[in-house]
């Protein structure tokens, strides 16, 4: 009260701002209810991704297997050409997993490497397993491949015409036994 009077008075300078500490907020973290709202939100929302996750994951390993398959072939067809003598490729449908590979050792040269699907399944209508690419790029053994997996409804497929010419595209027929015309069933929209 003293100092109030002295101040009031004039005969003491004012005192600056006085700086006041904040106060104190009592550090006590999350309660147990809000980490359970957060936990059962969490929970819900990666129930409702994980499937489509999953599912898109899926699909990209058949249209990954597909680009393999495709890009032995045009290999093949390419070392072709560019050797000047016929390759010839052994398309193992029936293997597991399934896989393409250069037919027999008289054939070096034609593949970089085998490409095998692991998780994939793969059937084609060849006349037999093997097709052979000439030195001029065509070939005698035109067919379907289909690429699936157990894990999506997504199928690919890719036609090679007996010239040679190779158009993939979703499958959207239903997968049955090797004996049948896919390639009315290969809509081509990659």
């Amino acid at each position: 009260m003293m100092i109030r009077v002295i101040h009031s008075l004039g005969w003491l300078p004012k005192p600056a701002i006085v700086y006041q500490e904040p106060k104190q907020v009592n550090p006590q973290g999350w309660t147990l209810l809000e980490l359970a709202i957060v936990a059962v939100i969490a929970g819900v929302l990666a129930s409702l991704a994980i499937p489509s996750m999953m599912a898109m994951a899926a699909k990209n390993k058949v249209q990954g297997g597909l680009a393999q398959v495709k890009g032995a072939l045009q290999e093949a067809q390419r070392s072709a050409i560019r050797m000047g003598k016929e390759c010839k490729v052994s398309v193992n449908a029936g293997s597991n997993p399934p896989s393409i590979a250069v037919a027999d050792s008289s054939y070096a040269g034609c593949l970089s490497q085998t490409v095998v699907l692991t998780d994939l399944s793969l059937l084609e209508n060849f006349n037999g397993t093997n097709v052979r690419f000439s030195y001029k790029g065509n070939t005698n053994n035109w067919g379907t491949i289909i690429i699936h997996s157990p894990n999506t409804s997504t199928k690919y497929c890719l036609v090679i015409s007996a010239l040679g010419i190779m158009r993939s595209g979703v499958y959207t027929g239903a997968v049955t036994d090797a004996t049948s015309d896919y390639s009315d069933n290969c809509k081509s929209s990659l």
